[in-house]
């Protein structure tokens, strides 16, 4: 059964590097984010950080596509601007 899920990005606020993410949780603002090099920045520079809701899904189709649609459009994996070492699929 599929969880309603947020899309988030998260920007650094001292570095301005970006993690584009899913969370299930009720709070996405307090949800850190589960990424590795994401993480390893985190652990480094601190969590200084803002977070923008892209989107919430009670669909998981829906969810899937949009979040597919934007790690392609925004490069999330090649562009250096982006923490995501792969695109967001659920």
């Amino acid at each position: 059964m599929f969880k309603p899920t947020y899309l988030y990005i998260k920007t650094h606020n001292i570095t301005g590097l970006k993690y584009f993410g899913k969370t299930t949780s009720k709070d996405p603002y307090k949800y850190k984010g589960s990424g590795v090099y994401w993480g390893n920045h985190i652990k480094f520079y601190g969590y200084d950080v803002t977070t923008e809701i892209i989107g919430y899904y009670i669909d998981k189709d829906e969810c899937k596509q949009k979040a597919i649609e934007f790690s392609i459009t925004n490069d999330i994996v090649q562009s250096k601007n982006w923490a995501n070492l792969k695109e967001e699929r659920l």
